[in-house]
């Protein structure tokens, strides 16, 4: 009977019962003695307003960023046809368009994005002890690239090469940013 119910809160018992009479008895809502929203409108119109910016339509950064992107894809390609020789070993050359096919023509693409991206991402030297990895990422890169010529319609080794390509690059962020 005694005992404090585990509902009731217990924040009650931490003022004096004096106390917490004298703070109820300060709270008294009055309202104010004259009518205050005309100063306030005044003020308002009285205050220079600002200029409304000119808002940009919506449809303009998304174009902008795919505009960007396709000029950055384009400058690749054109630095890349000045080339006799792929940057990277392993690298498919297409002899002619015509007969490469649509997944050789994928992995052409994706394997110039990456080339971009690791430009962009630097040339520094990884440290020492993530260079076994880097190598070993490189190697598979070379030799999924090798199965491609290979086995030139086979989705599965131009999804693998992404996955590869993708790993590659992100542990060259992780040690470009550290």
């Amino acid at each position: 009977m005694n005992t404090p119910n585990a509902n009731e809160d217990t924040r009650r018992d931490d003022l004096p019962d004096a106390l917490r009479w004298q703070l109820r008895a300060m709270r008294r809502d009055e309202p104010p003695a004259r009518d205050l929203w005309p100063d306030i409108a005044q003020r308002l119109q009285q205050s220079p307003q600002q200029a409304a910016r000119p808002q940009r339509p919506r449809w303009l950064a998304p174009v902008a960023m795919a505009a960007t992107l396709v000029m950055a894809v384009g400058m690749v390609g054109v630095w890349r046809a000045g080339t006799d020789h792929p940057a990277n070993p392993g690298t498919p050359v297409a002899t002619d368009a015509r007969q490469a096919t649509l997944v050789q023509l994928e992995a052409q693409g994706m394997t110039r994005q990456y080339q971009a991206a690791m430009i962009e991402v630097g040339p520094g030297r990884p440290p020492v002890e993530l260079q076994p990895a880097f190598d070993e990422l490189d190697r598979n890169a070379t030799l999924i690239l090798d199965a491609l010529a290979q086995n030139p319609d086979s989705r599965l080794l131009l999804e693998q090469l992404r996955r590869t390509y993708a790993r590659r690059l992100a542990l060259a962020q992780r040690v470009a940013y550290a």
